[in-house]
């Protein structure tokens, strides 16, 4: 991987799943870092749910939630890149994650970098970051890269990176997101939207959403998210096939 001079360091949060001290998915998320931190200038806010999850799980309205748990969904909302892993658990990620999650800003996340990282017993659970992480992160609009890193038990020796193939894995993933991650170093550092600050993020109560996505509105296309006359639509759109 080449270095790069970028005009600020990236901002990278990381959030590990991990219930447990120690934790193969820690170890997992810290070789995906040191890879990254060789090529770019990073500051890492780590999140470990082996840590604020206590404080986590029964709440229900993001106001009752410790301190520890606002500040890091703060630092998951302004993050200028997101490393996240898991263990699988019963074949998706642990509930405390999900819960983490649920109390994100619905637009917070809108076209930031997501690095999908899991770690298994076996390679049986190696579409968990397709089928639960991928979605997960595609609700928010993030924008999740392609290659994700999953890792088995027999990849970890004491709970370390042991496996040359996992690290290739890890450095194949770091490189293909570098050109990803030095162009965010160049946007400007992101705010939280503060919808959060009125109380209004709570388990399952709707909120208002607008008629136009975010992402629509930032994609430059006129009229994004508009629909079209009948008359200016494609015609072969509506091309009907006798049987």
């Amino acid at each position: 991987m080449s270095h790069y001079q970028q005009p600020r360091p990236l901002k990278v949060v990381a959030v590990s799943g991990g219930l447990n001290t120690p934790s193969k998915t820690e170890s997992l998320l810290d070789a995906i870092l040191n890879e990254l931190q060789n090529a770019l200038a990073i500051n890492v806010h780590y999140i470990k749910l082996s840590e604020i999850g206590t404080g986590l799980g029964g709440v229900i309205s993001r106001n009752d939630l410790p301190a520890s748990v606002q500040q890091a969904l703060s630092a998951i909302e302004t993050a200028d890149v997101l490393i996240v892993g898991t263990p699988v658990y019963r074949a998706s990620f642990t509930g405390l994650f999900k819960h983490l999650f649920d109390f994100v800003d619905q637009f917070a996340l809108v076209d930031v970098p997501v690095l999908l990282a899991a770690s298994g017993g076996s390679d049986r659970h190696a579409l968990v970051l397709e089928h639960q992480l991928r979605p997960l992160f595609s609700f928010f609009q993030a924008q999740t890269l392609p290659i994700g890193v999953y890792a088995t038990d027999q990849d970890f020796t004491n709970y370390q990176v042991s496996s040359s193939v996992l690290l290739e894995r890890i450095k194949l993933a770091a490189t293909r997101a570098l050109p990803v991650f030095q162009y965010a170093a160049t946007l400007p550092a992101r705010q939280t939207n503060g919808q959060h600050k009125q109380g209004t993020v709570k388990l399952n109560q709707p909120i208002a959403q607008p008629a136009v996505l975010p992402s629509a509105q930032a994609s430059g296309i006129a009229g994004a998210g508009q629909e079209l006359p009948v008359e200016q639509r494609n015609p072969a759109t509506f091309k009907v096939v006798n049987g």
